[in-house]
């Protein structure tokens, strides 16, 4: 199954000041999301954003809020899975993709729950996993085995970006990799 951007949403959950900052490399969860959200937009790929209550945790950092320009949905909610949100899930449904790619925090909280139930519902689901965290590195990684135990799919940044742009050579390619990947 590669990652087709006709067919993806890009779900980056609870990336916030309170959390984020919190989680084993931020930095690198934060300049992920970020890229990922970057070409995203370029290539008219829908995004939506998750928060985990904000009046609590802060709201979703500024780099990322940069990166995800206005056409990006933003929502709130207090379960761990967005499908347990019936707003957050009535959305999805809505955009009628089949391929939902996942980044943001904690790994072995948000992160696997949703993508277990978005792969139960029959969506192809994947992972980035250099742009997720927990605060612990062995959630992380354990989160990381049990959903590719489970159906699925653990990827890197670059496979997502790479897959998107299919080919070398187009104006796409050339704007983004040299912005986002070399």
């Amino acid at each position: 199954m590669l990652m087709k951007r006709n067919d993806s949403v890009l779900l980056i959950i609870d990336v916030q000041e309170r959390l984020v900052t919190a989680m084993d490399s931020p930095r690198e969860v934060i300049n992920n999301c970020t890229k990922l959200l970057s070409v995203a937009r370029r290539l008219n790929i829908p995004s939506i954003i998750t928060e985990q209550y904000p009046e609590g945790l802060g709201q979703t950092i500024i780099d990322v809020r940069q990166a995800a320009g206005k056409e990006t949905q933003y929502f709130s909610k207090l379960e761990f899975s967005i499908m347990k949100n019936e707003q957050i899930r009535k959305e999805i449904e809505k955009l009628r993709k089949k391929q939902i790619i996942i980044a943001g925090v904690e790994t072995h909280i948000c992160i696997l729950q949703t993508a277990v139930e978005l792969s139960e519902k029959g969506y192809e689901v994947y992972v980035v996993s250099n742009a997720c965290s927990s605060r612990d590195n062995l959630q992380h990684a354990f989160a990381l085995q049990r959903m590719n135990r489970n159906g699925v799919d653990v990827v890197s940044s670059e496979m997502v970006m790479f897959e998107w742009l299919e080919q070398a050579g187009t104006e796409e390619f050339k704007e983004i990799s040299r912005k986002y990947i070399i």
